[in-house]
């Protein structure tokens, strides 16, 4: 059986059943089919709810270097594989212009000879978190020594 068919099926059990609870119990077959319906959607307003707080917990991306660019505001640029695009998948900040690769667990700038300079990562069940580097993105060692001349 396919599962986007289990929903309408047990969207119809449950107002049909709350009809007919309804109607036996003396509430009416209008209330009890009411009744059945919010049970039915409660699933999908529960899930919906959990989305929202795993997305307010741990966002899919994180935000950009630059503090400009959350996690929706990335643009798409492509997979940095041809053959696997599952592997990584190229993200552009519009704001700044970084380019980062996204790799499982790992959130890395792409500098402009093509190295990737780590920048988040997150555990299984925690949050976006900055990964210790020595090594500084070329653009940011730039900006830090025009800033101290």
């Amino acid at each position: 059986m396919n599962i986007e068919r289990l929903y309408p099926i047990w969207f119809v059990v449950c107002a049909s059943a709350g009809a007919t609870i309804g109607s036996i119990t003396g509430h009416g077959a209008i209330r009890g089919l009411t009744d059945g319906m919010l049970i039915a959607v409660l699933p999908l307003f529960l899930m919906g709810l959990t989305n929202l707080l795993l997305m307010l917990w741990r966002p899919l991306l994180p935000t950009c270097r630059c503090r400009q660019c959350n996690h929706k505001g990335y643009k798409y640029v492509g997979s940095t594989d041809g053959l696997q695009a599952a592997d990584s998948i190229k993200f552009r900040c519009p704001q700044c212009g970084r380019v980062y690769e996204l790799s499982r667990d790992r959130f890395n700038e792409l500098a402009n000879d093509g190295h990737a300079v780590p920048y988040m990562h997150h555990t299984k069940w925690g949050r976006w978190k900055e990964t210790k580097t020595e090594q500084t993105p070329a653009d940011d060692v730039a900006k830090h020594a025009a800033h101290e001349e």
